[in-house]
């Protein structure tokens, strides 16, 4: 689940303070920044909570911001700006989650990537930032992850984390988010679409935009490349399309884009690296994919629950 090219400004994040929450979510950025698959996924999961939330960006954590949530639950989304030799005395003295939505234990967030840029296969599990980024992950209270290809990809590099308690959590959406698609899907039934594939454009060399239109070409498969859209735009124009193509040149954990293009009624083109593509939910009705991605907000919550409402026991000791 990595980046997204549709741009949106959003209302300001937070109006708490620090001291007020019960939850801290910690992301490089936000929507009213970046309107990326992981930003809309945090953003559903913050409008469910039972819970009192302080929305906090990755470099804004330091010594006065850990000291002033040491008592709060903390949940780290993207948290790259956050300087890495730091994050020792957050495992020290804060109680935190971790939604992974990539592969921060390589310095290029991609196993892929790493290769392609430096001709040799990925070291970084062997490197000071591999094993801080994975001695991060070992001291979360749960880990959610993506896609149970992204889970096992971790644990081959790092055995110790088979041991964590951690689950698939996949993106998540709100209800209103499913009740747009579902309305796009109702009007392309009704007023039919074109025949072309979309291909959505991205400077990111994951998401395999000049390999996908290649692919296309050769294929002699019409497409259209969409860009420059906010995020409700490009939903519609989606849905005027035949087929999304998608052939990231990376593992791309749970790629929301190709979620919304199945619920909009569209055909696939996809490769090995869709990660999440192999699971037992994405094989079923889309009653039955919709009802397992609003049940993550359950999935999420609960085992923040679990956490708040555990039994506390003192040591004859404690004064």
């Amino acid at each position: 689940m990595l980046d997204s090219p549709f741009i949106e400004k959003q209302n300001s994040r937070n109006n708490i303070t620090i001291e007020e929450a019960d939850v801290i979510f910690v992301s490089d950025m936000y929507s009213d920044e970046y309107l990326g698959g992981a930003e809309l996924t945090t953003d559903a999961l913050a409008s469910t909570s039972p819970y009192k939330v302080y929305k906090l960006k990755s470099s804004e954590v330091n010594q006065e911001t850990v000291g002033k949530g040491s008592q709060k639950i903390w949940v780290f989304f993207n948290f790259t700006q956050i300087p890495f030799q730091n994050l020792p005395a957050i495992v020290a003295n804060c109680n935190y989650f971790i939604v992974e939505y990539d592969y921060k234990f390589c310095r290029y967030r991609s196993v892929e990537l790493h290769e392609v840029t430096e001709n040799k296969p990925c070291d970084c599990r062997d490197t000071q930032h591999g094993k801080l980024v994975s001695a991060f992950l070992a001291g979360a209270e749960h880990i959610f992850w993506m896609s149970a290809q992204q889970k096992e990809r971790y644990e081959s590099n790092f055995a110790f984390l088979k041991d964590a308690s951690a689950s698939v959590l996949s993106s998540t959406f709100t209800v209103e988010d499913f009740d747009h698609i579902e309305n796009l899907r109702k009007a392309r039934e009704k007023n039919g679409h074109n025949s072309k594939y979309a291909v959505i454009n991205s400077n990111s060399w994951i998401k395999g935009v000049a390999d996908t239109k290649s692919h296309l070409e050769e294929q002699q498969i019409d497409y259209d490349l969409i860009s420059g859209l906010s995020y409700q735009d490009m939903l519609r124009k989606l849905s005027e399309y035949n087929g999304l193509a998608f052939l990231p040149l990376g593992g791309d954990t749970c790629p929301r884009l190709v979620i919304e293009a199945k619920m909009l009624g569209l055909d696939l083109i996809l490769n090995d690296h869709v990660q999440h593509s192999t699971e037992d939910w994405w094989q079923g009705s889309l009653d039955e994919i919709q009802s397992y991605l609003l049940d993550g907000h359950n999935r999420f919550w609960n085992k923040l629950d679990e956490w708040f409402n555990r039994t506390i026991t003192l040591s004859g000791y404690t004064t």
